[in-house]
């Protein structure tokens, strides 16, 4: 089972998907990225086609697009479906590898006017889509309006969330790493050796007799983090637990 996977079907992750979707208003998908999944982009876009099936192919278009660039910056990307309704993408990195993304929506930025109206007309006609107009409105009257405000608001939850789900996602690559990797194990022997000071990678690397540029290549391969992302979360989980003990002060983490 691979780690979105995983992170998808958690009790935790499941809560605040049902929440977000209560808080805002706004169903909220989690996607696997396209180039890792097993098949190709589900429907939980309106992939189906909700104007048939070049409606379909249109729509998983727009989704894969948006996959590209918001993967690429690392940031959302609000983007539209043939209907004229607009959908937020957040990209979820883990170890600086695409693993999935949250999407957000369908929803309205505001009433579908008179001149806003022709002009989608014009681009489903020029689609081959125009017959369909009696759908289109029916999908803007049953989809929920936001406000530029609430919009931000929702970008802001969404990052937050893509966010929990990356760090929940290197501790599990945390876990992982240590039960199946003997190059990390020897890893945590050495830095357990050395408590008073943090070593570097030229150190570990001279310890382990491999050149450095090997010791980043075979690290990054065997636990799908850099050495320096691997330290800083093992420190953030520390000081958790350090925090965590009643006996202990909070400067003390």
């Amino acid at each position: 089972m691979d780690i979105w996977q995983l992170l998808t079907e958690s009790d935790a992750v499941r809560r605040q998907q049902v929440a977000f979707g209560c808080a805002t208003g706004l169903p909220l998908t989690l996607l696997p990225a396209s180039e890792v999944a097993r098949a190709p982009v589900p429907s939980a876009f309106c992939v189906d086609g909700c104007l048939g099936a070049r409606c379909g192919q249109l729509c998983q278009g727009s989704l894969l697009s948006a996959e590209h660039d918001a993967s690429h910056t690392g940031h959302s990307t609000q983007f539209h479906c043939p209907t004229g309704l607009a959908s937020v993408l957040m990209p979820v990195m883990i170890g600086g590898r695409h693993v999935g993304s949250l999407l957000a929506g369908p929803f309205c930025v505001g009433p579908l006017k008179r001149s806003g109206h022709r002009r989608l007309m014009g681009q489903l006609k020029a689609n081959g889509l125009g017959s369909r107009t009696d759908i289109v409105r029916a999908s803007w009257d049953s989809s929920p309006t936001i406000t530029p405000e609430k919009l931000r608001a929702v970008e802001t939850l969404l990052e937050m969330f893509a966010q929990y789900l990356a760090e929940c996602g290197q501790q599990l690559l945390l876990q992982e790493a240590g039960q199946q990797s003997p190059l990390l194990q020897k890893i945590e022997a050495q830095l357990a050796e050395s408590t008073d000071r943090a070593l570097t990678v030229r150190e570990l690397a001279e310890r382990l007799h491999i050149s450095p540029c090997y010791f980043c290549k075979l690290f990054r391969k065997q636990t799908g983090l850099t050495f320096t992302e691997y330290r800083t979360q093992a420190r953030i989980e520390a000081a958790k637990r350090l925090l965590l003990d009643p006996r202990r002060r909070v400067s003390e983490a």
